[in-house]
Formats: C-alpha cells, sequence, structure tokens
C-alpha cells in the first residue's frame, strides 16, 4: 500500500513538473528586457521586442555560427516611426530556443541597426541591440507572461492560461498584425490604439489623439474598469495606423501575459 501511495504521489509530482512554466531571465538596460536565445551552435544575448511582427533578427555572425539558419533570397522590407525606409535578407532559422523551449522553425531577417549612440546614456544599450532580437512572432503558439518585478518571461501552456482570471487579472481583446499586438482603449471618451511594444523606452500618443499634456494620462479598458493612468509623452505619429504606444512603464507597472493565437491580452497590476 505504501509503494502504491508512493507511485501515486510521484506522479502527481511528474504532472506538476510536466505543466510548471518555462521561466526565462530577463536583463534590463535601459528598461529594455533582454535573453539569451540559442540558435543551432549559436548562442546570442537578444533583445525581446514585441512592436511590429518580429520573428527573430539575426546579425551576420549567429548566422554563420548557428549553422542552422538558411539566407532567402528575398528581401524585407519595413520602416521606422519617422518613416524611414530599410529592407534586409530574409532568414528562416531553425533549432531555436528560448529557455528550455525548442521553437518551430522561425521566420526572420539579417539583423540591421539603426538609432542609438556610441556614447552617453545610451551608449550600452545601443551596443547590446547588436546582438539582435526576437519578438512575438517567433513564440506565437505559447501565451507569455511578462513580470518585470522578477525579471522574468514565463513560457505557459493553456491549463495556466485558465487560471488568469478576474478580478485579479483583466482581460482584453489583442489583435496582433503588422504594426504588432495593439489593444484598444479609450482616453477622453475616445476609442484609441495602443501597441504594447517592449522594445520602447516611453508611453507615447500620437499629437491631438488625446491627452494634450506630457503628465498622466488617463486609459481605460473599453469596459472601463481598467485604469492605466501613467505618465505619456506626445509625438508625431504622421501616417501610423495607430494612436500611441505602451512601453516600458506599462510593463514596469503592470504583469502582462499575450496570448496571441487566442486574441487576448491578461493584465494585472504589479506594484514595485
Amino acid at each position: 500500500m505504501r509503494i502504491f501511495s508512493t507511485l501515486i504521489l510521484a506522479a502527481v509530482v511528474c504532472q506538476q513538473a510536466i505543466a510548471a512554466p518555462d521561466v526565462v531571465p530577463l536583463e534590463f538596460i535601459n528598461g529594455i528586457p533582454f535573453m539569451n536565445v540559442n540558435i543551432g551552435a549559436a548562442s546570442s544575448r537578444m533583445m525581446f521586442d514585441s512592436g511590429g511582427k518580429l520573428g527573430i533578427s539575426l546579425p551576420a555572425p549567429v548566422i554563420e555560427q548557428s549553422g542552422s539558419v538558411k539566407v532567402l533570397d528575398e528581401k524585407k522590407k519595413f520602416r521606422d516611426l519617422q518613416g524611414r525606409a530599410y529592407e534586409t535578407p530574409r532568414v528562416v532559422a531553425e533549432r531555436v530556443v528560448v529557455g528550455s523551449t525548442m521553437l518551430a522553425p522561425v521566420q526572420g531577417q539579417v539583423h540591421m541597426q539603426w538609432g542609438g549612440a556610441a556614447e552617453g546614456p545610451e551608449a550600452e544599450l545601443t551596443k547590446a541591440r547588436a546582438g539582435g532580437a526576437i519578438g512575438l512572432e517567433a513564440l506565437a503558439n505559447f501565451p507569455l507572461l511578462f513580470d518585470y518585478k522578477q525579471r522574468t518571461m514565463s513560457i505557459l501552456d493553456a491549463s495556466q492560461l485558465v487560471e488568469l482570471r478576474e478580478p485579479k487579472w483583466h482581460i482584453l481583446d489583442l489583435k496582433y498584425g503588422g504594426e504588432g499586438p495593439l489593444v484598444t482603449l479609450q482616453a477622453e471618451g475616445k476609442q484609441l490604439k495602443f501597441v504594447l511594444d517592449t522594445g520602447a523606452q516611453v508611453n507615447i500618443i500620437k499629437f491631438g489623439a488625446a491627452c494634450d499634456t506630457n503628465q498622466a494620462c488617463e486609459l481605460r479598458d473599453l469596459g472601463g474598469t481598467l485604469n492605466l493612468s501613467m505618465r505619456i509623452h506626445r509625438i508625431k505619429l504622421d501616417g501610423a495606423p495607430f494612436d500611441g504606444i505602451l512601453g516600458a512603464p506599462f510593463f514596469r507597472s503592470h504583469r502582462v501575459v499575450f496570448d496571441v493565437k487566442g486574441g487576448k491580452l491578461y493584465v494585472a497590476p504589479n506594484t514595485l
């Protein structure tokens, strides 16, 4: 009987171990998260950038060392917030591992670096960004929990997602397209679209959209139950198909789960 009980206990422990999330440590540089990513035989510390529909952006030396990345003939074209155009070869990366999770082949591009500064307060971030970037597109099959207080990203499964319920967690509709993950929020009676961008150091809003001040702006979900009041900076976003960006200050003050497949964003306050 004791042996039988021990076997049952072992089975329960095993199931709990299987259900445990894959917790990936984050390193922050100027408020931007970085993580170690293995690509074949290579490894690189990469920025996690949820803005835009990014799979993976690989520096040429990493591609060469990996032995598992195919560079394609076609080019990827994109623009930055100032409208400047770029193009770079597309790639397909196999054997990409984040934490202990093996990803399906990830589409991406040869890494290009723009902006930043070689000296001054942005120098460390500029240097770190040379290691490449990985985005939501690479991990779209998994719900991802970002907890800046714990300095972790947790790769969840469906059973863990079920546990995230109101009133502790607020659940918003999430759209995911070329701009990246988008949520619709209310400000001053207007419905505005915001991109959730882990690669942005500040929150921003388009001039004239709402909140004509650089002080606190009251943002709420469409149901009015979630108050995301925070400081926000006004800038020009001419031609952008969204009204603003929620960046590092938002992620520092909230735990956030991206469920790209389910089309949901889970948000809970995170007192730092």
